[in-house]
């Protein structure tokens, strides 16, 4: 029987991992939503886990970030693997 995974946790990590990418960048919010032509309150529900982002709102902030979308993906995906949960924090 297949693992069915955690819908709400692999949200907070994804947007955890856009988060992180975000402030490493030192990016305000305001300013990858311009770079990405995405409204802010889209990108703060996707960094709060709310938004299940498509793939074209993944390309967008990959290239935003100057990261590849997979990048975004298996940060998160490594946290998960770690067992990092969306309330902590992930070193």
């Amino acid at each position: 029987m297949p693992r069915h995974l955690d819908q709400p946790d692999e949200l907070a990590r994804l947007g955890l991992a856009v988060r992180r990418l975000r402030e490493k960048r030192r990016l305000s919010r305001a300013e990858l939503a311009r770079a990405t032509e995405v409204p802010e309150r889209r990108l703060r529900a996707l960094e709060d886990g709310r938004l299940d982002p498509d793939y074209v709102l993944l390309v967008r902030l990959a290239k935003a970030l100057g990261v590849r979308p997979s990048a975004v993906v298996l940060l998160a995906e490594g946290w998960r693997r770690e067992g990092v949960g969306p309330n902590d924090s992930p070193s």
